[in-house]
Formats: C-alpha cells, structure tokens, sequence
C-alpha cells in the first residue's frame, strides 16, 4: 500500500487544520515490543497523531485518567509519545462532549496494544491530563502506515488496510 509523499501529507493536514509539526519544536518516542524504534518521519507521525486526537468524539477522561495512568502506559511495550516545545493549539472535546473547544497540549500519548485497539488517547496541558477515545479509524490508519511502528501486520490494525479511503 502506498503512502502520500510528506509534502502532500503536510498541505492535507494544512487543509484540515492540522499544521505539519517540526522536528525541532518535539520529540517523539516510539515503543514497540519494549523497544525503542526509531522513526524516519517524525514530523509526519506527530502530524497524524494531533489529527488522531482531534478526531476523538468522546471526552473520556472523567473514566480513563487516575493518579498513574501516564506513568502506566508509558511503562507499557508498545506505545508512541510526543512532547512538544512550544504547546500546540487543538481542538477537543469538551468535559461535557457537547461541543469542541481549543486547548493547548504539550503532550500527546497512544498506547499500541496488540490483539485491542487502542481505548484512550492522552493528552497533557499544562495542568492537566486529559483522555479522549472513539476515533476516527481512517485517521488511525494513517498512523499505522507509518511502517517504523511495524503495525500493518498486526491485528487488529492490520484490519485498518481493508477499509475503504475517504472520497
């Protein structure tokens, strides 16, 4: 399967209100199997991860964040996580789910279970740590061809090639 070339990838994300993430403004981790994978297109992978999170329509943190769910998840095998340097501006559910409303985040976290979807994405401000989930799973698919991550072979993400792409 083919990927957009980083250069159309950058003015799509422009178009949906993403802006492409500089390599120098964040640091990306990537963790597959307990190990430290190393990631060609950073700035592309930040990229989907703010439009994954965006397209979050539920606001689940009020059920998915305790005291240690962070340090959980970044103790986990397989996740990706990115700080950014200069906070971002998203747009997120808001508490109640009734309407989006620009945050700045420093931080955004994907678990990457294997044999589950992922259930929460987190994201971090300034003073708290926020969770979202029921994503958009074409946006989601975006992530997975990001052949560093290794997930286009495993289930249940491999499910994500056989969906039909957005007209």
């Amino acid at each position: 399967m083919r990927t957009l070339p980083l250069s159309l990838l950058a003015i799509a994300a422009l178009i949906c209100g993403v802006a492409p993430v500089s390599a120098a403004n964040m640091e990306l981790r990537a963790v597959r199997h307990n190990r430290d994978v190393v990631v060609s297109h950073s700035e592309s992978l930040a990229t989907k991860l703010i439009a994954l999170v965006e397209s979050c329509s539920v606001n689940s943190t009020a059920y998915a964040v305790s005291g240690d769910t962070w340090v959980q998840i970044v103790a986990s095998d397989s996740f990706v996580h990115v700080v950014f340097s200069d906070p971002r501006r998203v747009r997120l559910k808001s508490y109640k789910n009734e309407t989006r409303e620009q945050r700045t985040i420093h931080e955004i976290l994907l678990p990457l279970p294997e044999g589950r979807w992922p259930e929460h994405i987190f994201v971090r401000s300034e003073k708290d740590t926020l969770s979202f989930t029921k994503y958009d799973p074409l946006v989601l698919r975006e992530l997975v061809l990001e052949q560093d991550l290794e997930l286009l072979t495993v289930q249940p993400y491999k499910f994500l090639l056989s969906l039909p792409s957005k007209q």
